[in-house]
């Protein structure tokens, strides 16, 4: 089944160097018999491909350790999901899953447009075979899935000895137990469907250049995608940061790690572009900014890649480094920057090239106006993005010219980063009463008494709290700019929010006065006629609560570490905890005849004299790492604080554990937030009636 597969994968880079042959064929020619064949490839590929992830699932699910991809990354006592699973958790599985992703939505968009939009096709799909082509030639010459574990012989090949496989029994090294955690199911797919997605609106993008299409469906079909592939990489970097929570035992949800910012620059660049895009469709500016966004986007995606997989990074996300002996030109690293900087010198070829159809087709009026607000919010997405890859790559040109290792955290993030989150913050409040093609003070004076109103009423409440804390007091005044940051944005949250608030109901009394109906009736009617806008005000509500949950979280996360005895009580904050009893599982049996052994401490939690509940913070074993045990913690959480407790040491011959606890507030709110977030964008989905 193993070698159908290789095969599979070898005929379908055959495929793919065929269907960019066609298509070459197809763009110079026109004739539309090329265009069918290109087309049919694309399927064949994606079976192709389909069918060896197929293959890949069936021998992990299986146990084939004959294969040496599932010794690495299952076991024989791995549960079932975390064997479906260990296909992304290795970089030949997981590149397999990311050549599959493109396979399949190539072949979906290809079907979806070939009626409406097949004049830009025959570019297009040059620029998906080429895509294809590159991460077949990596699976098929560079890291292939299927390479077998035993020699023909059934003698252990020279980089895992006999010996280490007699000890393991043949039972598998098993996945990395970070990754054995049921959101690591659904973040790297959701993550993978996001920065693969963008590849879509790139090709379409490019093919609408290079044929010199200036129609409106391409553009939405566009839209579609690149909204789609927000959402994905959206709810799967929301879900990364909520493992990291649950699963790290640092209290913390977002560390500036390398691999956390490559996900969130194309997340940052695609944002601008669905904002921008919006200017494009109905005033026809920002042609360009959209181009650049789109280009940004999908290259910041395939340098994501890059930096996980090419050994330039230390991360908890990446992957191993490559064996220096590779030759330069075979490194994966090299590999990648070769396509990248291929894709980038096409797509500045056709940007140059087009540039008299790319100018706007009417001007910007006022500095006030909702056209200006979009030039503002992309000047600040883009000075976002340009921060954080800073920050990302400076260690590594670092590291060439110095030799010097050098590493950016929160101390050169949060006072760049902050500053700027806010001004988008404010900036997309005000944007959703401007005007179009003339704003002043007098078009705005209508919309901002509810919403000014709110924002000094926060005010004064955080003012007021703060002369009334003297605790508060002493805190600010060794940090002040932190203070002022939570303050402005406090104020600024409840400025957005009473905006979007009040556009709503000033929709839905409209509508119920159209109908002659009870408002109650029509709470529905803003999304039902207008999905895109109040869907959009949906997103922004939750990034709302998402601004608020990291401001005070991160102001007023309190921190404790006690030793505890069993019987004993400890207070913590407005809490407190109780050791009980400890637990375990399967610590009698021997580590290599189960997946894991837990060991547990039963706490019970009160809040004043109420109990709340029992929590179990525990620490996990894993054959692999036997050594290093795994956290996972217990947390009681409410839209006020949550208590997360950590197992941080035990004895259980003395009785005794140490404690560690975060009390930190409103961090529930990132979640919430996150929820509402994916609502509103799932409602900008929604079809409409007018283009």
């Amino acid at each position: 089944m193993t070698a159908l597969a290789s095969v599979a994968l070898f005929a379908a880079l055959g495929m793919s160097l065929w269907g960019a042959a066609v298509s070459i064929l197809t763009y110079r020619s026109g004739d539309r018999r090329y265009l069918m064949s290109a087309t049919r490839s694309l399927y064949a590929i994606a079976g192709l491909v389909s069918l060896s992830v197929a293959i890949l699932i069936s021998a992990l699910v299986r146990d084939d350790f004959t294969v040496k991809y599932v010794w690495e990354y299952s076991r024989t006592t791995q549960p079932l999901v975390y064997k479906l699973t260990a296909l992304w958790g290795g970089m030949s599985g997981s590149l397999l899953f990311w050549c599959f992703l493109v396979a399949v939505f190539s072949a979906l968009a290809v079907t979806f447009n070939k009626k409406n939009n097949e004049r830009i096709l025959p570019f297009a799909t040059l620029i998906l075979f080429v895509t294809l082509a590159f991460f077949l030639i990596l699976l098929n010459f560079k890291t292939n899935p299927f390479d077998p574990l035993l020699d023909e012989s059934g003698a252990a090949l020279a980089s895992y000895p006999a010996e280490m496989l007699r000890q393991m029994k043949l039972q598998g090294n098993g996945l990395n137990p970070l990754l054995q955690n049921a959101y690591m199911a659904f973040h790297p797919p959701l993550l993978y469907m996001g920065l693969v997605g963008f590849t879509i609106p790139f090709a379409f993008l490019l093919g609408a250049l290079a044929h010199k299409k200036e129609g409106t469906f391409w553009m939405r079909s566009v839209r579609n995608w690149a909204l789609f592939s927000w959402l994905s990489l959206g709810a799967g970097i929301l879900l990364g940061a909520y493992w990291a929570y649950i699963e790290l035992g640092w209290g913390g949800y977002w560390a500036w790690d390398p691999v956390e910012n490559a996900s969130f620059l194309p997340w940052l660049t695609a944002t601008a572009f669905l904002h921008s895009f919006i200017m494009q469709s109905k005033r026809g500016i920002y042609r360009i900014w959209n181009v650049c966004f789109i280009v940004a986007t999908f290259l910041l995606s395939i340098y994501g890649t890059y930096l996980t997989r090419s050994g330039v990074l230390q991360s908890v996300h990446a992957f191993s480094q490559e064996d220096p002996s590779v030759p330069w030109y075979f490194k994966m690293g090299n590999i990648f920057l070769g396509y990248m900087g291929a894709m980038l010198a096409v797509s500045l070829y056709l940007l140059l090239a087009r540039l008299p159809m790319l100018r706007p087709r009417s001007r910007i009026e006022s500095a006030g106006s909702r056209e200006s607000m979009v030039l503002y919010a992309n000047l600040l997405f883009a000075f976002f993005t340009l921060v954080v890859l800073f920050g990302v790559s400076s260690p590594i040109f670092y590291r060439i010219f110095t030799g010097r290792e050098l590493h950016h955290g929160p101390e050169y993030y949060n006072p760049r980063t902050i500053p700027i989150s806010l001004a988008i913050l404010l900036v997309m409040g005000v944007a959703s009463i401007a005007p179009w093609r003339r704003g002043g003070f007098d078009r705005y004076k209508r919309n901002l008494v509810i919403p000014g109103i709110a924002g000094f009423a926060a005010l004064g409440v955080s003012l007021a709290l703060f002369f009334l804390n003297g605790a508060m007091r002493a805190d600010a005044a060794s940090r002040p700019k932190d203070y002022f940051y939570l303050v402005a944005c406090v104020v600024f949250s409840a400025f957005v929010a009473a905006l979007i608030l009040e556009q709503y109901a000033r929709a839905v009394l409209a509508a119920s006065k159209r109908r002659g109906a009870s408002w109650l009736l029509e709470v529905g009617a803003p999304f039902r006629e207008n999905p895109r806008r109040y869907g959009g005000y949906v997103v922004h509500l939750g990034i709302v609560f998402i601004f608020l949950g990291v401001a005070f979280s991160s102001a007023f996360q309190q921190q404790y570490q006690e030793n505890v005895k069993v019987g004993e009580a400890v207070r913590f904050g407005p809490y407190t905890a109780r050791l009980a009893s400890f637990g375990s599982k399967d610590m009698d049996k021997p580590l290599g005849d189960v997946n894991d052994q837990k060991i547990w401490a039963n706490l019970e939690l009160f809040k004043g004299d109420h109990f709340i509940g029992l929590l179990k913070p525990m620490r996990v074993f894993y054959p692999s790492s036997p050594e290093e045990p795994s956290y996972e913690v217990a947390i009681d959480s409410s839209l006020a604080r949550d208590f997360y407790a950590v197992l941080a040491g035990y004895d259980m011959s003395k009785g005794t554990a140490i404690l560690g606890v975060f009390v930190t507030p409103m961090v529930a709110w990132i979640w919430l937030g996150s929820i509402v977030l994916m609502i509103g964008g799932l409602i900008t989905l929604m079809p409409v009636k007018r283009v």
